[in-house]
């Protein structure tokens, strides 16, 4: 297979990947971005965001439940399903990764989905194209 040569490749666009291979495409590097999951990694997707809201909905409950105790009364009964769609439709997109793809591909950057190979000392193979870095890899 021929190489194609650029100035950097980013294997991972988790969190710390996504933002080294933003700023180097910025900076004017030719920057290859390899991901096989979701570019921006665990975070958005199925740790911070989610959890967060998963624990908002948790403290509305208690605090909800604590009303009779404070000021009055209240019926309270816990349903996961609000939040779930919630962490499907406006936390993740339903799992789709295409808006931080954009946001990256539009620094300059070349994104590329699959599980890379490192296959020389500069070389990294995804599928059947393979990349030699020439200033970092």
């Amino acid at each position: 297979m021929p190489s194609e040569e650029v100035d950097v490749v980013v294997i991972g666009m988790g969190p710390g990947g996504e933002y080294v291979a933003a700023q180097c495409a910025t900076a004017g590097l030719t920057t290859v971005g390899i991901e096989s999951r979701l570019v921006g990694g665990e975070c958005p997707y199925f740790g911070c965001v989610p959890s967060k809201m998963i624990i908002r909905a948790a403290d509305s409950l208690a605090e909800a439940g604590r009303v009779p105790q404070l000021a009055g009364s209240s019926t309270v009964t816990p349903d996961f399903t609000p939040v779930a769609r919630r962490i499907r439709d406006e936390a993740t997109d339903n799992w789709n990764d295409q808006v931080a793809v954009d946001r990256f591909t539009k620094t300059g950057g070349v994104f590329v989905r699959g599980r890379a190979r490192i296959t020389g000392p500069h070389t990294v193979a995804v599928g059947d194209r393979e990349f030699t870095a020439s200033r970092a890899s």
